[in-house]
Protein backbone atom coordinates (compact mmCIF):
# COMPACT_ATOMS: atom_id res chain seq x y z
CA UNK A 1 0.00 0.00 0.00
CA UNK A 2 1.07 3.89 -0.51
CA UNK A 3 2.52 4.45 2.75
CA UNK A 4 2.38 7.73 1.38
CA UNK A 5 -0.82 7.88 3.11
CA UNK A 6 -0.46 8.81 7.34
CA UNK A 7 -2.77 8.21 9.81
CA UNK A 8 -2.82 11.80 10.66
CA UNK A 9 -3.64 12.75 6.88
CA UNK A 10 -7.32 11.01 7.80
CA UNK A 11 -9.93 13.10 9.13
CA UNK A 12 -11.63 11.96 12.60
CA UNK A 13 -15.47 12.19 10.65
CA UNK A 14 -17.82 9.32 9.97
CA UNK A 15 -17.60 7.99 6.67
CA UNK A 16 -16.30 4.91 4.64
CA UNK A 17 -13.38 3.84 3.17
CA UNK A 18 -11.61 2.16 0.50
CA UNK A 19 -8.85 -0.13 -0.62
CA UNK A 20 -7.78 -0.05 -3.72
CA UNK A 21 -5.18 -2.21 -6.10
CA UNK A 22 -2.72 -0.91 -8.78
CA UNK A 23 -5.05 -0.25 -10.89
CA UNK A 24 -7.94 1.55 -8.65
CA UNK A 25 -10.28 -1.23 -8.18
CA UNK A 26 -11.77 -1.77 -5.09
CA UNK A 27 -10.27 -4.61 -3.16
CA UNK A 28 -11.90 -3.50 0.43
CA UNK A 29 -14.69 -1.19 1.28
CA UNK A 30 -15.76 -0.60 4.83
CA UNK A 31 -17.67 2.07 7.00
CA UNK A 32 -16.23 3.82 10.47
CA UNK A 33 -17.51 6.12 12.84
CA UNK A 34 -13.96 8.09 12.94
CA UNK A 35 -12.28 7.16 9.91
CA UNK A 36 -8.64 7.91 11.33
CA UNK A 37 -9.22 5.73 14.55
CA UNK A 38 -10.84 2.84 12.02
CA UNK A 39 -8.26 2.50 9.56
CA UNK A 40 -5.14 3.63 11.96
CA UNK A 41 -4.93 -0.71 12.55
CA UNK A 42 -4.38 -1.26 9.07
CA UNK A 43 -0.77 0.82 9.26
CA UNK A 44 0.52 -1.33 11.95
CA UNK A 45 3.10 -3.76 11.10
CA UNK A 46 1.56 -7.38 12.39
CA UNK A 47 -2.36 -7.67 11.72
CA UNK A 48 -3.94 -10.96 13.55
CA UNK A 49 -5.99 -11.30 10.70
CA UNK A 50 -4.15 -13.25 7.82
CA UNK A 51 -6.80 -11.64 5.08
CA UNK A 52 -7.04 -8.83 6.02
CA UNK A 53 -3.01 -8.37 6.16
CA UNK A 54 -2.80 -10.31 2.66
CA UNK A 55 -5.40 -7.58 1.87
CA UNK A 56 -3.11 -4.54 2.65
CA UNK A 57 -0.58 -6.23 1.00
CA UNK A 58 -2.38 -6.27 -2.05
CA UNK A 59 -3.65 -2.64 -1.53
CA UNK A 60 -1.89 0.09 -3.69
CA UNK A 61 -3.81 3.04 -2.34
CA UNK A 62 -6.36 3.92 0.50
CA UNK A 63 -8.92 6.21 -0.20
CA UNK A 64 -11.82 8.27 2.17
CA UNK A 65 -15.66 9.79 1.70
CA UNK A 66 -16.91 11.36 4.61
CA UNK A 67 -20.62 11.56 5.47
CA UNK A 68 -22.28 13.28 7.68
CA UNK A 69 -23.24 10.99 10.43
CA UNK A 70 -22.82 6.66 11.36
CA UNK A 71 -26.29 6.32 9.46
CA UNK A 72 -25.30 7.92 6.22
CA UNK A 73 -22.02 5.86 6.19
CA UNK A 74 -23.61 2.82 7.06
CA UNK A 75 -25.80 3.22 3.72
CA UNK A 76 -22.81 4.00 1.36
CA UNK A 77 -21.21 1.54 2.41
CA UNK A 78 -23.81 -0.96 1.56
CA UNK A 79 -24.03 1.27 -2.18
CA UNK A 80 -20.92 1.08 -2.90
CA UNK A 81 -19.84 -2.92 -1.87
CA UNK A 82 -22.94 -3.49 -4.07
CA UNK A 83 -21.85 -1.50 -7.08
CA UNK A 84 -17.83 -2.80 -7.06
CA UNK A 85 -18.21 -5.94 -5.36
CA UNK A 86 -14.76 -5.75 -3.82
CA UNK A 87 -13.41 -9.38 -3.45
CA UNK A 88 -12.35 -9.09 -0.03
CA UNK A 89 -15.51 -8.02 1.49
CA UNK A 90 -16.52 -11.63 0.02
CA UNK A 91 -13.22 -12.99 1.73
CA UNK A 92 -13.61 -11.50 4.90
CA UNK A 93 -17.41 -12.93 5.90
CA UNK A 94 -17.50 -15.26 8.42
CA UNK A 95 -20.26 -17.93 8.12
CA UNK A 96 -23.08 -15.18 8.89
CA UNK A 97 -23.83 -13.55 5.51
CA UNK A 98 -24.65 -9.84 4.94
CA UNK A 99 -27.62 -8.30 6.20
CA UNK A 100 -30.41 -6.95 3.74
CA UNK A 101 -33.91 -5.07 4.12
CA UNK A 102 -36.85 -7.02 3.05
CA UNK A 103 -40.30 -5.31 2.05
CA UNK A 104 -43.12 -6.86 1.82
CA UNK A 105 -45.67 -6.76 -1.32
CA UNK A 106 -49.12 -7.06 0.58
CA UNK A 107 -51.56 -3.90 1.05
CA UNK A 108 -49.94 -2.63 4.05
CA UNK A 109 -45.98 -3.99 3.17
CA UNK A 110 -43.87 -4.88 6.30
CA UNK A 111 -40.32 -4.24 6.54
CA UNK A 112 -37.79 -7.32 7.72
CA UNK A 113 -34.25 -7.79 8.36
CA UNK A 114 -32.87 -10.82 6.38
CA UNK A 115 -30.15 -12.66 5.23
CA UNK A 116 -31.10 -13.49 1.81
CA UNK A 117 -30.42 -10.78 -0.94
CA UNK A 118 -32.46 -8.42 -1.63
CA UNK A 119 -32.54 -4.88 -3.97
CA UNK A 120 -31.89 -2.64 -0.41
CA UNK A 121 -28.77 -3.98 0.90
CA UNK A 122 -26.01 -5.57 1.64
CA UNK A 123 -25.77 -4.04 4.68
CA UNK A 124 -22.49 -5.15 7.05
CA UNK A 125 -23.71 -4.11 10.57
CA UNK A 126 -27.06 -5.65 11.62
CA UNK A 127 -27.15 -3.58 14.89
CA UNK A 128 -26.63 -0.42 13.54
CA UNK A 129 -29.23 -1.46 10.55
CA UNK A 130 -31.33 -2.19 13.25
CA UNK A 131 -31.27 1.20 15.02
CA UNK A 132 -31.46 2.61 11.52
CA UNK A 133 -34.90 1.05 10.99
CA UNK A 134 -35.74 1.78 14.81
CA UNK A 135 -35.59 5.67 14.31
CA UNK A 136 -36.67 5.77 10.34
CA UNK A 137 -39.87 4.05 12.36
CA UNK A 138 -40.57 6.80 14.30
CA UNK A 139 -40.57 8.99 11.21
CA UNK A 140 -42.20 7.18 9.05
CA UNK A 141 -44.40 5.12 10.54
CA UNK A 142 -45.27 1.43 9.08
CA UNK A 143 -46.73 -1.74 10.93
CA UNK A 144 -44.69 -4.16 12.91
CA UNK A 145 -47.39 -6.17 14.40
CA UNK A 146 -47.40 -10.42 13.39
CA UNK A 147 -51.37 -10.40 13.01
CA UNK A 148 -54.39 -8.27 12.51
CA UNK A 149 -56.57 -7.45 15.95
CA UNK A 150 -59.79 -5.79 16.57
CA UNK A 151 -58.39 -2.85 19.02
CA UNK A 152 -55.15 -0.59 18.02
CA UNK A 153 -52.52 -1.40 19.16
CA UNK A 154 -49.96 -0.12 21.85
CA UNK A 155 -47.28 1.20 18.68
CA UNK A 156 -50.91 3.47 17.79
CA UNK A 157 -51.14 4.76 21.70
CA UNK A 158 -47.48 5.38 22.01
CA UNK A 159 -47.63 7.44 18.15
CA UNK A 160 -45.47 4.73 16.37
CA UNK A 161 -48.15 3.06 14.07
CA UNK A 162 -50.87 4.65 11.78
CA UNK A 163 -53.37 2.66 13.80
CA UNK A 164 -55.31 0.77 10.59
CA UNK A 165 -52.70 -0.80 8.93
CA UNK A 166 -53.22 -3.98 11.52
CA UNK A 167 -57.08 -3.59 12.41
CA UNK A 168 -59.22 -6.59 11.21
CA UNK A 169 -61.62 -3.94 10.08
CA UNK A 170 -61.06 -0.34 8.83
CA UNK A 171 -63.59 2.78 8.47
CA UNK A 172 -65.26 2.57 5.07
CA UNK A 173 -64.57 6.31 4.41
CA UNK A 174 -60.77 6.01 4.54
CA UNK A 175 -60.38 2.73 2.92
CA UNK A 176 -59.01 4.70 -0.12
CA UNK A 177 -56.96 6.87 1.52
CA UNK A 178 -55.15 4.19 3.94
CA UNK A 179 -52.84 2.64 1.80
CA UNK A 180 -51.77 5.62 -0.23
CA UNK A 181 -50.64 7.29 2.88
CA UNK A 182 -48.88 4.68 4.45
CA UNK A 183 -47.27 3.51 1.04
CA UNK A 184 -45.84 6.82 0.75
CA UNK A 185 -44.05 6.48 3.89
CA UNK A 186 -42.46 2.91 2.62
CA UNK A 187 -41.15 4.60 -0.22
CA UNK A 188 -39.63 7.25 1.70
CA UNK A 189 -37.59 5.04 4.13
CA UNK A 190 -36.60 3.13 0.69
CA UNK A 191 -35.44 6.45 -0.66
CA UNK A 192 -32.74 6.46 2.70
CA UNK A 193 -31.93 3.01 2.41
CA UNK A 194 -31.02 3.33 -1.29
CA UNK A 195 -29.04 6.22 -0.48
CA UNK A 196 -31.34 9.08 -1.62
CA UNK A 197 -32.06 10.92 1.81
CA UNK A 198 -31.21 13.95 -0.18
CA UNK A 199 -33.53 14.30 -2.63
CA UNK A 200 -36.35 12.67 -0.13
CA UNK A 201 -35.86 15.58 1.51
CA UNK A 202 -36.16 17.88 -1.18
CA UNK A 203 -39.34 16.28 -2.47
CA UNK A 204 -40.62 16.67 1.19
CA UNK A 205 -39.90 20.11 1.18
CA UNK A 206 -41.29 20.92 -2.54
CA UNK A 207 -44.34 19.01 -1.45
CA UNK A 208 -44.48 21.23 2.10
CA UNK A 209 -44.67 24.33 0.35
CA UNK A 210 -47.02 23.08 -2.32
CA UNK A 211 -49.90 22.31 0.47
CA UNK A 212 -49.36 25.68 2.28
CA UNK A 213 -49.82 27.25 -1.20
CA UNK A 214 -53.41 25.25 -1.53
CA UNK A 215 -54.32 26.17 2.31
CA UNK A 216 -53.34 22.57 3.61
CA UNK A 217 -51.64 23.87 6.28
CA UNK A 218 -52.64 21.13 8.22
CA UNK A 219 -50.89 18.56 6.02
CA UNK A 220 -47.73 21.12 5.50
CA UNK A 221 -47.24 20.76 9.18
CA UNK A 222 -47.25 17.47 9.54
CA UNK A 223 -44.41 17.52 6.70
CA UNK A 224 -42.60 20.07 8.17
CA UNK A 225 -42.52 17.72 11.31
CA UNK A 226 -41.20 14.83 9.32
CA UNK A 227 -38.64 16.60 7.52
CA UNK A 228 -37.59 18.27 10.72
CA UNK A 229 -37.29 14.68 12.90
CA UNK A 230 -35.41 13.11 9.39
CA UNK A 231 -32.76 15.85 9.82
CA UNK A 232 -32.58 15.93 13.96
CA UNK A 233 -32.11 11.92 13.66
CA UNK A 234 -28.70 12.02 11.34
CA UNK A 235 -27.99 14.70 13.82
CA UNK A 236 -28.42 12.80 16.54
CA UNK A 237 -26.25 10.19 14.92
CA UNK A 238 -23.03 12.72 14.60
CA UNK A 239 -24.01 13.63 18.91
CA UNK A 240 -23.78 9.99 19.94
CA UNK A 241 -20.76 9.25 17.65
CA UNK A 242 -19.13 12.10 19.90
CA UNK A 243 -20.57 10.39 23.03
CA UNK A 244 -18.70 7.38 21.99
CA UNK A 245 -15.62 8.74 21.40
CA UNK A 246 -15.92 10.81 24.22
CA UNK A 247 -16.59 8.21 26.33
CA UNK A 248 -13.64 5.57 24.73
CA UNK A 249 -11.14 8.92 25.75
CA UNK A 250 -12.29 9.01 29.14
CA UNK A 251 -11.90 5.28 29.86
CA UNK A 252 -8.10 5.53 28.67
CA UNK A 253 -7.67 8.06 30.65
CA UNK A 254 -9.24 6.69 34.10
CA UNK A 255 -7.49 3.48 33.90
CA UNK A 256 -4.14 4.86 32.21
CA UNK A 257 -4.40 2.38 28.92
CA UNK A 258 -1.65 2.32 26.12
CA UNK A 259 -4.63 3.87 23.71
CA UNK A 260 -8.07 3.86 23.00
CA UNK A 261 -9.94 0.85 23.63
CA UNK A 262 -10.90 0.60 20.38
CA UNK A 263 -12.17 -3.48 20.97
CA UNK A 264 -13.80 -4.33 24.33
CA UNK A 265 -14.15 -7.55 25.40
CA UNK A 266 -17.05 -8.47 27.79
CA UNK A 267 -17.08 -11.55 29.13
CA UNK A 268 -20.36 -13.29 31.20
CA UNK A 269 -21.62 -17.05 32.29
CA UNK A 270 -24.78 -18.51 32.83
CA UNK A 271 -25.86 -21.55 34.86
CA UNK A 272 -28.25 -22.64 37.42
CA UNK A 273 -26.41 -24.65 39.95
CA UNK A 274 -24.26 -26.00 37.44
CA UNK A 275 -26.12 -27.50 34.47
CA UNK A 276 -26.23 -26.45 30.94
CA UNK A 277 -23.52 -23.68 31.89
CA UNK A 278 -22.36 -21.15 29.21
CA UNK A 279 -20.18 -18.65 28.59
CA UNK A 280 -19.85 -15.86 26.50
CA UNK A 281 -17.84 -13.11 24.74
CA UNK A 282 -19.47 -9.86 23.07
CA UNK A 283 -16.96 -7.20 21.89
CA UNK A 284 -17.77 -3.73 21.61
CA UNK A 285 -15.48 -1.77 18.53
CA UNK A 286 -15.34 2.28 18.72
CA UNK A 287 -17.94 2.18 21.61
CA UNK A 288 -20.84 -0.16 19.44
CA UNK A 289 -21.67 -3.82 19.35
CA UNK A 290 -19.96 -5.64 16.81
CA UNK A 291 -22.02 -8.52 16.70
CA UNK A 292 -19.67 -10.57 14.01
CA UNK A 293 -17.33 -10.63 16.42
CA UNK A 294 -19.43 -12.35 19.44
CA UNK A 295 -18.95 -15.90 20.80
CA UNK A 296 -20.23 -18.87 22.38
CA UNK A 297 -18.80 -21.02 24.89
CA UNK A 298 -19.96 -24.40 26.58
CA UNK A 299 -18.12 -24.87 29.78
CA UNK A 300 -16.91 -28.27 30.25
CA UNK A 301 -18.88 -31.17 28.99
CA UNK A 302 -21.96 -31.12 27.10
CA UNK A 303 -24.25 -32.41 29.63
CA UNK A 304 -26.38 -31.04 32.45
CA UNK A 305 -23.05 -31.43 34.86
CA UNK A 306 -21.13 -29.80 32.56
CA UNK A 307 -19.92 -27.23 34.83
CA UNK A 308 -19.10 -30.10 37.61
CA UNK A 309 -15.53 -30.20 39.33
CA UNK A 310 -13.60 -33.39 39.42
CA UNK A 311 -15.19 -33.12 43.41
CA UNK A 312 -18.33 -32.88 41.87
CA UNK A 313 -19.77 -30.05 43.16
CA UNK A 314 -20.21 -27.16 40.75
CA UNK A 315 -18.20 -24.43 39.40
CA UNK A 316 -17.84 -21.21 40.66
CA UNK A 317 -17.92 -18.57 38.32
CA UNK A 318 -14.45 -17.68 38.56
CA UNK A 319 -13.53 -21.23 37.49
CA UNK A 320 -15.61 -21.00 34.99
CA UNK A 321 -14.26 -17.55 33.35
CA UNK A 322 -11.12 -19.45 33.86
CA UNK A 323 -11.73 -21.99 31.15
CA UNK A 324 -13.95 -19.59 28.75
CA UNK A 325 -10.71 -17.54 28.70
CA UNK A 326 -8.29 -19.68 28.40
CA UNK A 327 -10.20 -21.20 25.43
CA UNK A 328 -10.71 -17.49 24.10
CA UNK A 329 -6.75 -17.03 24.70
CA UNK A 330 -5.45 -20.29 22.64
CA UNK A 331 -7.30 -18.29 19.25
CA UNK A 332 -4.45 -16.37 17.58
CA UNK A 333 -6.47 -15.77 14.66
CA UNK A 334 -8.91 -13.76 16.79
CA UNK A 335 -8.57 -9.90 17.02
CA UNK A 336 -6.49 -8.53 20.50
CA UNK A 337 -8.64 -6.32 22.95
CA UNK A 338 -7.60 -2.97 24.04
CA UNK A 339 -9.68 -3.59 26.88
CA UNK A 340 -11.78 -6.90 29.13
CA UNK A 341 -14.46 -6.42 31.48
CA UNK A 342 -15.45 -9.48 33.38
CA UNK A 343 -18.59 -9.91 35.29
CA UNK A 344 -17.34 -10.44 39.26
CA UNK A 345 -15.30 -8.73 41.67
CA UNK A 346 -11.75 -9.61 42.71
CA UNK A 347 -11.95 -12.96 41.96
CA UNK A 348 -12.84 -13.00 38.88
CA UNK A 349 -10.23 -10.20 38.05
CA UNK A 350 -7.51 -12.18 39.15
CA UNK A 351 -8.57 -14.87 37.23
CA UNK A 352 -8.65 -12.68 33.86
CA UNK A 353 -5.80 -10.92 34.52
CA UNK A 354 -3.40 -14.21 34.93
CA UNK A 355 -4.85 -15.31 31.49
CA UNK A 356 -5.31 -12.13 30.10
CA UNK A 357 -1.95 -11.21 31.28
CA UNK A 358 -1.06 -7.56 29.18
CA UNK A 359 -4.21 -6.91 28.09
CA UNK A 360 -6.36 -4.76 30.77
CA UNK A 361 -9.54 -5.89 32.89
CA UNK A 362 -12.07 -4.22 35.19
CA UNK A 363 -14.58 -6.48 37.05
CA UNK A 364 -17.90 -5.04 37.69
CA UNK A 365 -19.85 -6.06 40.67
CA UNK A 366 -23.37 -6.32 41.14
CA UNK A 367 -25.58 -5.39 44.31
CA UNK A 368 -28.46 -6.66 45.45
CA UNK A 369 -30.71 -6.05 42.46
CA UNK A 370 -28.14 -7.28 40.57
CA UNK A 371 -27.13 -3.65 39.30
CA UNK A 372 -23.62 -1.79 38.53
CA UNK A 373 -22.11 -1.23 41.94
CA UNK A 374 -18.29 -1.33 41.72
CA UNK A 375 -15.52 -1.76 39.52
CA UNK A 376 -12.46 -3.22 39.98
CA UNK A 377 -9.19 -2.88 38.77
CA UNK A 378 -5.31 -2.88 39.19
CA UNK A 379 -5.18 1.18 39.17
CA UNK A 380 -7.46 1.46 41.53
CA UNK A 381 -6.62 0.63 45.73
CA UNK A 382 -10.17 0.55 46.27
CA UNK A 383 -12.96 -0.55 43.92
CA UNK A 384 -14.66 2.03 42.42
CA UNK A 385 -18.11 3.53 43.02
CA UNK A 386 -19.68 2.98 39.62
CA UNK A 387 -21.93 5.95 40.55
CA UNK A 388 -18.96 8.42 40.85
CA UNK A 389 -17.51 8.22 37.60
CA UNK A 390 -18.28 9.76 34.35
CA UNK A 391 -21.34 9.50 33.13
CA UNK A 392 -19.97 8.52 29.14
CA UNK A 393 -17.75 5.94 30.98
CA UNK A 394 -20.79 4.71 33.13
CA UNK A 395 -23.02 4.16 30.35
CA UNK A 396 -20.64 2.62 28.10
CA UNK A 397 -19.88 0.13 31.18
CA UNK A 398 -23.57 -0.74 31.98
CA UNK A 399 -24.31 -1.27 28.16
CA UNK A 400 -21.08 -3.82 27.74
CA UNK A 401 -22.65 -5.85 31.19
CA UNK A 402 -26.32 -5.76 29.69
CA UNK A 403 -25.29 -7.11 26.43
CA UNK A 404 -23.39 -9.44 27.46
CA UNK A 405 -25.68 -10.81 30.18
CA UNK A 406 -28.38 -10.46 27.48
CA UNK A 407 -26.41 -12.30 25.42
CA UNK A 408 -25.27 -15.41 27.79
CA UNK A 409 -29.36 -15.72 29.08
CA UNK A 410 -30.55 -15.99 25.56
CA UNK A 411 -27.94 -18.90 24.89
CA UNK A 412 -28.03 -20.51 28.22
CA UNK A 413 -32.35 -20.55 27.35
CA UNK A 414 -31.24 -22.17 23.86
CA UNK A 415 -29.50 -24.75 24.69
CA UNK A 416 -32.35 -25.54 27.66
CA UNK A 417 -34.89 -25.82 25.56
CA UNK A 418 -33.01 -27.77 23.08
CA UNK A 419 -32.13 -30.80 25.88
CA UNK A 420 -35.89 -30.96 26.04
CA UNK A 421 -36.21 -31.49 22.34
CA UNK A 422 -34.31 -34.96 22.22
Amino acid sequence: MDRATKPADIPTHPGVYIFRDSKHKPLYIGKAVNLRARTKAYFAKNLNNNRLAQMVTTAAKLDWQVTDSEIEALILESQLIKKFKPRFNIMLRDDKQYFYVEITSEEFPKIFITHQPTPFGPFTDGTALKTTLRWLRKIFLYCTCKQKHNLPCLNFHIGQCLGYCCLKNSYQETRNKQPREYKKNIRAITEILSGRKTNLAKKLEREMGLLAKRGRLEDAIKLRNQLARLNRVFKNAEINQASENTALEQLQQLLKLPSIPRRIESYDVSNIQGDFAVGVMIVFTDGQPDKNQYRKFRIGGTGPASALSSSGLAKGDPAMLSEMLTRRFKRSDWPQPNLILVDGGKAQLNVSRAIARQIPVIALTKDDHHRGSHIYSSQFNEPASLASLATPIKNLILNLDSEAHRFAINYYRSRHRKSFQK
